[in-house]
């Protein structure tokens, strides 16, 4: 995820943008776990499943209001298939 924060901006705000975006999920931010942990951190996500696009779509409408030029990227790394699901979205003007 890529957010331009103001020049007169006086704190970059990472704890409020990952807030942001764990309340656009509706899950916590998955960091280094240990097996326990993570296997709560699943049935977290089994209760709110979406696809990588759907994550994608709801983190960039989180994003507008505060941060108006925003790139997300979404990748859902596969233990199952021989391939990975990706998706992309942004709102720079250009």
């Amino acid at each position: 995820m890529q957010v331009r924060v103001a020049e007169q901006a006086t704190e970059m705000g990472l704890m409020a943008l990952i807030d942001t975006v764990e309340q656009a999920l509706g899950t916590p931010v998955q960091t280094a776990v240990k097996r326990a942990d993570e296997q709560a951190f699943a049935r977290l996500n089994g209760q709110n499943l979406m696809y990588v696009e759907d994550a994608a779509r709801k983190i960039q409408q989180a994003l507008e209001g505060r941060y108006p030029a925003s790139s997300v990227s979404v990748r859902h790394f596969e233990s199952l298939h021989p391939h990975d699901a990706a998706a992309q979205t942004s709102n720079y003007l250009s």
